[in-house]
């Protein structure tokens, strides 16, 4: 995604430090229509941004009282903070400079509700600041390399900087290759960090020391005591849930979204106000799947123009070699769905609604699982998988205030594996998340935790909030509407999990019911022999980091029958991001 870049400058001239600014700039300019901010260059630092010009249209910085702000990202609770300290702003980044003004020790960044990236520079004070919202969804990355600290909201602008060798992280290749992401802070690149969630990262100009601390965390949600009413927790779900969507959508912006047969988009397409422009709901998947049918129904009844993108064994892999490149990396192939059609997607609407971990927070998804099981990924692998972050559960040694499985789902799954989708969404629009809305979390995680399990509160609310949406339309991971019994939705899913244990092991179905299906199209053309070329090369730059017979051991496998499709698609982006980085091909 674009976004900010920059480094602190004590020892290099105007001159370079100029040219280095401009090249990181261009390494995260992906589109010709993406609008550059002016580069700004002083005695201590270096810093510009890159944007879609959808939000935050106003050149940046902004300078208030010897104080600069970039900000990637927005607050949706502007009129409150305003209000509540008394300050006259018309920009994000003109109210951020009034509260820091007025604060300096950032205790106002408690009551922002939005998802943000900021790097604020205090020229009196001689101190730049990097700053994450608290949930850490609009990434930014720093490094510390000779005495300078160095930033960007993509890993791939630190090639731009001097004396910058990429080493690949061999802890980040286990990770990935264990459970397709990255944990914590880590990133591809050795001594490269992503700036934690909740947290402002300090930087003294003149000594060139680094401090931080985090200025919200779980723990400040405290349980509800007493005797609960789950009438009114319904309602009040409600409410702030139909509240949070609209503040996500303004009158003057061209609102979307990318609608499945889940509950979670469906949820926000349900509460999106009624505008002038008309509301575009885009699906995509095979051709009669299961996503396709529910999207419909739910559109048809908002009277939502739907469009669907089909997906094929023709189409799907190509865009996603340079989704490698948008996303450093960090997500593999496979699960770049609906990126095929994100050029379409933008002629419809500039600002996409997500249902973003909405299974998640008001779900309670990890309550009833330790792993998280794609559709696409057969028992084997699930196993495979579930082991692996079983293990990487075992080893949290920090956490506070989320009982370990819990920090681990919302921390690492979620910041750094299903947030590879917005990604590279945000190349193109603008992606907003309505459940992570700071009063609906504080009110789902202070509940306990038998309202969440098995999304019992989350379908109470639902049918209650939206029942046109919900009592008659099914959800696609069941087949049944969620009013019915729990034992008839148990027998349609238990039937669909047979079809795709049969499935695994050899035996095929007609079933059209998943959206995709990747261990059959990477057997066929183009993808065939785009993998066993790229894979099979003796010249693969993978071969340094894993070993070169388990990936044709794999290969053979699949071409022969087993599924190895969610294997085949890491080695590939491994291999792509690495001759994007060490070889340069940067881009199709």
């Amino acid at each position: 995604m674009p976004g900010l870049v920059g480094f602190s400058k004590k020892h290099m001239d105007g001159i370079k430090a100029k040219s280095v600014l401009q090249k990181m700039q261009n390494l995260i300019t992906h589109y010709n229509f993406y609008a550059k901010d002016d580069l700004f260059y002083d005695d201590f630092i270096s810093a510009t941004r890159v944007h879609t010009n959808i939000i935050q249209k106003q050149p940046q910085p902004y300078c208030e009282n010897g104080v600069y702000v970039w900000l990637d990202g927005e607050f949706y609770n502007k009129g409150e903070l305003k209000a509540k300290y008394g300050i006259t702003a018309d920009t994000d980044p003109e109210l951020l400079a009034g509260l820091y003004n007025r604060d300096n020790k950032f205790s106002f960044l408690k009551s922002i509700d939005g998802l943000y990236s900021i790097v604020l520079y205090d020229l009196i004070r001689k101190k730049l600041f990097l700053i994450t919202d608290r949930y850490g969804l609009r990434h930014l990355y720093f490094m510390v390399k000779d005495n300078a600290i160095v930033w960007g909201s993509e890993v791939k602008v630190m090639l731009a900087f001097p004396n910058f060798h990429p080493i690949i992280n061999k802890q980040s290749v286990e990770q990935f290759f264990g459970i397709g992401y990255l944990l914590e802070n880590n990133t591809w690149f050795e001594n490269v960090e992503l700036v934690p969630s909740g947290t402002v990262l300090s930087w003294d100009l003149i000594n060139n020391k680094m401090s931080n601390y985090r200025y919200w965390w779980w723990d400040e949600i405290k349980p509800i005591t007493g005797k609960l009413n789950e009438t009114e927790i319904v309602s009040e779900l409600g409410r702030i849930f139909d509240d949070a969507v609209k503040r996500r959508c303004r009158k003057e912006e061209r609102v979307g979204l990318m609608l499945s047969g889940g509950l979670d988009s469906r949820a926000i397409l349900s509460a999106m106000p009624v505008t002038e422009y008309p509301t575009h709901a885009v699906t995509f998947g095979q051709k009669g799947c299961d996503d396709v049918k529910i999207a419909a129904m739910a559109a048809h009844i908002k009277g939502a123009h739907h469009h669907v993108y089909e997906l094929t064994q023709a189409n799907w892999l190509q865009p996603r070699i340079n989704g490698v490149w948008l996303t450093d990396g960090q997500m593999d192939l496979m699960h770049m769905h609906g990126i095929e059609g994100l050029n379409s997607t933008k002629d419809l609407f500039d600002v996409n609604l997500n249902g973003f971990a909405g299974d998640l927070i008001l779900g309670g998804s990890y309550l009833k699982r330790t792993a998280y099981f794609d559709s696409e990924i057969n028992e084997s692998q699930a196993v495979e998988t579930m082991d692996c972050e079983r293990k990487a559960v075992n080893n949290l040694e920090i956490y506070r205030g989320l009982r370990k499985t819990d920090y681990y789902f919302i921390q690492n799954r979620v910041r750094r594996f299903t947030s590879g989708g917005p990604k590279y969404l945000l190349s193109l629009i603008e992606d907003r998340k309505p459940f992570f809305d700071n009063k609906l979390i504080e009110l789902a995680y202070s509940l306990p935790d038998s309202y969440r399990f098995n999304s019992y509160i989350y379908k109470e609310m639902l049918l209650r909030q939206y029942p046109g949406f919900y009592k008659n339309i099914p959800w696609q991971r069941t087949g049944m509407p969620i009013g019915l019994s729990n034992f008839s939705s148990f027998l349609v899913s238990f039937n669909k999990k047979t079809i795709r244990r049969l499935s695994a092991i050899g035996l095929q179905s007609n079933s059209r019911n998943n959206y995709t299906d990747y261990p059959k199209w990477i057997r066929e053309e183009p993808a065939k022999s785009f993998f066993q070329q790229i894979l099979s090369s003796l010249e693969a730059l993978y071969r340094k980091y894993i070993p070169y017979e388990q990936v044709i051991s794999d290969l053979n496998d699949h071409f022969g029958g087993k599924d190895r499709s969610v294997n085949l698609c890491r080695y590939l982006t491994f291999e792509i991001w690495l001759q994007q980085v060490i070889k340069g091909d940067h881009r199709d």
